[in-house]
């Protein structure tokens, strides 16, 4: 089954979609551990160990609700799904080009 521009486009732009939608809460606290310099208040420790992105989480959580988890998803979706489903159609593009070029044919699996 050969697949068309479109199909391979839009299967990059949702694979991206859920990986970044799954992944979203953890880049959040990765940021705010990269930027915010958030400190625990008993001990003054910098964030860092699981222990603390736990607490990041629950933080978060309770005071934004489960949806505070996906604060801010639509901007990071339409920054990163778009580009993503380029590279992916490049790619694919590229690698037929290369194989053509060398007289290969691509191996179909099932």
């Amino acid at each position: 089954m050969k697949l068309s521009s479109l199909d391979v486009f839009i299967i990059g732009a949702v694979a991206k979609a859920i990986a970044t939608t799954l992944t979203y809460p953890m880049q959040t606290v990765q940021s705010i551990l990269r930027f915010g310099r958030h400190r625990l208040n008993p001990e003054n420790r910098t964030l860092g160990s699981l222990r603390n992105i736990l607490y990041l989480l629950h933080q978060r959580v309770r005071r934004f609700g489960i949806l505070g988890l996906y604060k801010g998803l639509e901007a990071k979706l339409l920054q990163t799904v778009l580009t993503a489903a380029l590279m992916f159609l490049v790619y694919e593009k590229l690698t037929a080009a290369t194989f053509t070029v060398m007289g290969l044919k691509r191996a179909h699996t099932r």
